[in-house]
């Protein structure tokens, strides 16, 4: 697997082009095809570890967005079919949706990535003066080019910052920096009056369940109606995940606390990353049907919906084999 830099490096660089209606890696966390053939080209001409730049389509949903670079992610050569690396939420209105329920469904998953930040967004023309070219947009969105190695190592010059992907190791915090510093293969650490960003190191896993405390009317905009604001996921200690969120809040009236996790019902850690990882998607799809998303891992239901949720993580967790 090459390192973000080594992509770069490559002679020539694995650094890809390709365009998305929006770049959301939270919720959309994988490069997508509509036909397979177009799957097979990219995996049999990149290597894994390849990085693809992201701009937006004319048709892009935020005008702002539109023939702008907005992100970078890192491919692995790990297929599915779309649904294996989409938040429910977002797979449920793209499957209901006719003019994109058959497109980019023969996935390749991506592993890492990061988003450009508002001063560096760039157009794609002037990213990429060589690959994009009037003409090759179609192309360029359908199966992706590769990027010449002046415009590959343009990125150097670009500052970034590192976002969570759907379906893997979350992000603690975020350090925003020129690409040469936040593409490093070991990540900075903290640095003066500078906020700075961890990942968990793989090992056992507890599931956990995050409540908002507050006044749920007001934290939701109208009557919550019995409904709480929760965020779910996978931790090796559930509490310093939940300080760690919590140190991200203002002094104020909102508090994060562990509503519930595997840890205080006395279970032992799941495994592994994989493993855990199931159970936090298996809740996920349960309060998709029996609550309402609020984005990412976020979710609005009633507490006794939660607590079904996490019974079927548990499930989702104990059942889950590495081939799945």
């Amino acid at each position: 697997m090459l390192n973000p830099l080594e992509a770069i490096d490559c002679d020539p660089p694995q650094v890809w082009l390709t365009s998305f209606y929006g770049f959301s890696p939270e919720t959309w966390g994988f490069l997508g095809y509509t036909q397979e053939w177009m799957r097979k080209s990219f995996l049999s001409r990149s290597a894994p570890g390849a990085l693809v730049v992201i701009y937006g389509t004319g048709g892009s949903d935020r005008p702002e967005d539109r023939g702008v670079i907005l992100g970078v992610q890192q491919q692995s050569h790990e297929t599915g079919h779309a649904r294996d690396f989409t938040h429910p939420a977002v797979w449920d209105a793209k499957s209901k949706d006719p003019a994109r329920a058959d497109k980019w469904n023969f996935g390749v998953r991506a592993i890492r990535a990061w988003r450009f930040t508002q001063e560096s967004r760039l157009r794609v023309e002037d990213f990429a003066p060589e690959t994009y070219r009037p003409g090759r947009g179609q192309v360029i969105g359908a199966q992706g080019m590769l990027l010449a190695p002046s415009e590959a190592r343009e990125l150097l010059e670009l500052e970034l910052y590192e976002v969570p992907v759907f379906g893997g190791e979350p992000i603690n915090r975020v350090i925003e920096g020129p690409a040469s510093a936040v593409l490093a293969p070991s990540r900075p650490g903290p640095v003066s009056q500078q906020p700075f960003q961890s990942r968990e190191a793989e090992g056992p896993k507890h599931l956990y369940v995050l409540q908002l405390e507050g006044n749920e009317d007001h934290i939701l905009g109208g009557p919550a109606n019995g409904d709480i604001v929760v965020k779910v996921g996978f931790s090796r200690s559930p509490q310093t995940r939940c300080d760690d969120h919590n140190r991200t809040l203002p002094v104020c009236a909102l508090q994060w606390r562990v509503l519930h996790s595997t840890s205080q019902i006395g279970r032992e850690p799941f495994d592994c990353s994989d493993r855990a990882k199931a159970g936090e998607q298996a809740i996920i799809r349960t309060l998709c049907q029996t609550g309402v998303s609020l984005g990412g891992e976020f979710f609005r239901a009633r507490p006794e919906a939660i607590e079904a949720a996490l019974r079927d993580g548990v499930r989702a967790a104990d059942a889950w084999t590495r081939n799945g």
